[in-house]
């Protein structure tokens, strides 16, 4: 890996691991103004840390409970979608029906349905997540953010020799 990538990596680990224990994202600061920032700067680093991942071991691919849409096949299209919608409020990607209507940082704390609009249900389906949507696509804390990012930082740890990565959420 080349030193400024791996520079950019460790630093995108370490913001990640921050923003992910500091509580910014539980229930009980829903009305904090500063959780959508802290929301798309994890989004920031975790696309740069899945990029670098593909990059140089493999990509994180997985499926569960992503939407899938003609521009979303897996995990790391999910998050390279929310990544575009929160850096890029006209973003196409922000838009949730065939009317051209947007969405972005609909946060769903545990089980419940916020909307249904035509073929998409804007939901949470686990009382023990947060649920985030940007458009059509819906990003699970636990189950997308935190898995996806354990899945990369295990496939980086071999690379980035005499780095403690171990620390991951």
């Amino acid at each position: 890996m080349d030193i400024n990538d791996e520079q950019e990596c460790q630093v995108s680990i370490l913001k990640i691991n921050s923003l992910l224990s500091c509580g910014i994202f539980d229930s009980a600061n829903s009305g904090n103004i500063l959780q959508s920032a802290a929301y798309t700067e994890l989004i920031i680093c975790l696309r740069d840390v899945l990029h670098k991942t593909e990059k140089y071991a493999r990509r994180v691919s997985f499926t569960d409970d992503v939407i899938v849409n003609e521009y979303v096949h897996d995990i790391t299209d999910a998050v390279t979608a929310t990544r575009d919608a929160c850096c890029h409020l006209n973003s196409f990607k922000n838009i949730f029906d065939g009317h051209g209507n947007r969405g972005s940082f609909i946060v769903i704390h545990g089980k419940g349905n916020f909307a249904k609009f035509s073929d998409l249900e804007m939901k949470s389906e686990y009382e023990d997540d947060t649920a985030v949507f940007y458009g059509k696509n819906r990003l699970y804390i636990n189950r997308h953010i935190v898995r996806a990012f354990k899945e990369a930082t295990t496939l980086l740890a071999p690379i980035l020799t005499g780095k403690d990565i171990s620390n991951s959420t």
